[in-house]
């Protein structure tokens, strides 16, 4: 039985973190672009994408995460991935994309990355 994809966002201290949960497949991954591209609108600081709960992820979640990626760097607007499923950090590494990202242990360290990125003036690669 596949698990439906659950993904909630919520503004913690001018953080936006996206939640992810469940399975994310080519059927879902439009659900996790547009709420990806939603903080490029100047509201948060930056999005951590929390993604420990993410059980299965293809090519389509890959690609959506490569695409929010250069969309926010493109704004200047930090995105750290926290907390990745091993299912996820698989995919990272099979592909050799990791590199791409900022990763974080946590949630609380990945908020940190992204405040840290907008008080010095960078923005998170």
């Amino acid at each position: 039985m596949s698990e439906d994809l659950e993904v909630t966002s919520s503004l913690v201290d001018g953080v936006r973190v996206v939640r992810v949960s469940g399975e994310c497949d080519a059927d879902e991954a439009g659900t996790l672009a547009q709420t990806l591209a939603a903080p490029l609108d100047g509201t948060a600081l930056g999005v951590v994408v929390v993604l420990s709960r993410v059980t299965f992820a293809d090519s389509s979640f890959l690609h959506t995460l490569i695409e929010a990626h250069r969309r926010h760097v493109e704004a200047g607007v930090p995105l750290v991935l926290a907390e990745p499923h091993i299912s996820v950090r698989r995919l990272l590494d099979l592909t050799d994309t990791a590199r791409l990202f900022t990763v974080a242990p946590t949630t609380a360290a990945a908020a940190d990355e992204v405040r840290g990125a907008r008080s010095d003036g960078h923005h998170v690669r």
